[in-house]
């Protein structure tokens, strides 16, 4: 894993844009059809990749300042976040999950450029919750958009 702070930047940059890309091979009237997994549509999931890149922008704020503790959290909590995005997300048009979206992952990049060291934790917090994270659904929705065609 790199800690280049601008290699981050970019793997992020490009995962993002072929993430959205994706997306927006979907049909707009597709887009919040709960099918690309059971229960979860386009708009779900690009919520849920901008609030997890979120996460990590809390975590590399309270990094910055000292205040971070690492905890491991059962994999309860973390479905228990998953869940409350999920329901969230079924209230938003598309346009509304894309931006609040957008605004997570400009968090995490945000709080990243913010930090004065680049250490293998912010790395880590940084990586797992954006460019490592958005090619799983960006596969989902490939192939959901597939199907749609």
């Amino acid at each position: 894993m790199t800690n280049d702070r601008k290699q981050l930047l970019q793997k992020e940059a490009d995962a993002w844009s072929a993430f959205l890309t994706a997306a927006e091979r979907v049909p707009v009237e597709l887009r919040t059809v709960p099918d690309v997994v059971p229960g979860w549509s386009v708009a779900d999931l690009v919520f849920h990749n901008g609030k997890w890149a979120e996460d990590a922008g809390d975590d590399l704020e309270q990094m910055a300042v000292g205040s971070y503790v690492d905890e491991d959290q059962p994999d309860e909590v973390w479905q228990t976040m998953n869940d409350a995005w999920a329901e969230e997300s079924k209230t938003l048009s598309w346009e509304q999950a894309v931006s609040i979206a957008e605004a997570g992952r400009m968090k995490a990049r945000t709080a990243l450029e913010a930090l004065a060291h680049v250490d293998d934790a912010a790395a880590k917090a940084f990586t797992d919750e954006t460019f490592d994270h958005y090619p799983e659904h960006t596969d989902e929705i490939t192939r959901f958009a597939e199907r749609s065609a």
